[in-house]
């Protein structure tokens, strides 16, 4: 245990999760760190969430919590949320996922090694909507940290959200998340790689909830706003980009994303990806598959709904 240790704000954002709640929320009390601060939003829920909060909180004092008064999302729930806390080190958490006794403590001890650390991440398991096991994410020592940028670019999302802490002055220098984006992930990991270091820890700290309607899902949906999301990233990079070979490093995901907007049909959004891949010369066979089906506007959605169904069943098949 650390002798001083500073604080650790877990900003916990809550959207429909009333079967979760209890267990995500306890883990957070449970740690083994002791200096920890939770702040609860509730984004509107529909269910029995709010209810349950408040439940919660008469039985754990200090706890800050905000109920929103409409829908506003994660991006901007966060921000408001990051506005009141006060910790060195923040934590995004999904009041879906749980978090292992010592994560906060394991993580804390990571960012003391070194300032030029700004964000934290580590293994995790995958578990059902009764908590079962379903397997999990086990990365090596041998992937790329410190300086990951080009990494993040070609797509090596090996950053698990559900895993990450993050040095307080990053959000401040990012003036946090993008509240025009639907989703906060692969714009955090771009922006914050660009100026500062990436740090793991090889242990499971935390366990993320699979569920059939979560959020990760409807990104194979069609015209979601997902990927039209990521192809804005995409563009921010591209401006962010110094070198040909971080353009290069853009050209592999920007590849990922034109077939992406090709399968779940965001024509629009697969013009633009068509544009970057110009800029950046990073044209090959596959895109000239993609940009068939984008221009002609070809319906495939049906048929990659399909495959993917088939490809998480026998993924988590116990």
């Amino acid at each position: 245990m650390l002798k001083k240790n500073p604080i650790v704000s877990v900003i916990a954002i809550c959207y429909n999760h009333e079967k979760y709640l209890t267990e995500c929320l306890q883990s957070v009390v449970n740690q083994t760190y002791n200096n920890v601060e939770l702040i609860i939003v509730d984004d509107f829920s529909t269910d029995g969430s709010q209810n349950k909060i408040l439940e919660f909180i008469n039985k754990n004092s200090d706890i800050k919590y905000m109920f929103n008064k409409k829908n506003i999302g994660i991006c901007r729930s966060f921000n408001q949320a990051f506005k009141i806390s006060k910790g060195k080190y923040i934590i995004d958490l999904s009041t879906d996922d749980v978090l292992m006794h010592n994560r906060i403590e394991e993580q804390v001890k990571k960012f003391e090694e070194s300032d030029k650390i700004g964000v934290v991440f580590s293994d995790a398991n995958f578990i059902d909507e009764n908590s079962n096991y379903l397997g999990n994410i086990r990365k090596s020592l041998k992937l790329p940290i410190g300086n990951v940028y080009e990494d993040i670019l070609s797509g090596k999302s090996y950053t698990m959200p559900v895993t990450m802490m993050v040095r307080r002055t990053i959000f401040e220098k990012l003036n946090g998340y993008d509240e025009n984006l639907s989703f906060e992930d692969f714009d955090f990991w771009m922006r914050s790689s660009r100026i500062c270091e990436f740090g793991y820890v090889a242990k499971m700290l935390s366990h993320q909830r699979i569920l059939k309607d979560s959020y990760s899902t409807k990104s194979i949906l069609k015209n979601n706003p997902i990927v039209k999301s990521s192809v804005k990233v995409c563009q921010k990079a591209y401006a962010l980009n110094k070198t040909e070979s971080e353009n290069n490093a853009l050209a592999i995901i920007l590849r990922i994303e034109l077939l992406r907007s090709a399968f779940t049909e965001n024509f629009e959004a697969g013009k633009d990806v068509l544009w970057l891949l110009d800029k950046v010369n990073g044209h090959n066979w596959k895109t000239f598959i993609g940009k068939i089906l984008i221009n002609l506007r070809i319906p495939i959605n049906p048929i990659f709904l399909q495959i993917m169904n088939l490809r998480r069943f026998f993924r988590f098949k116990i």
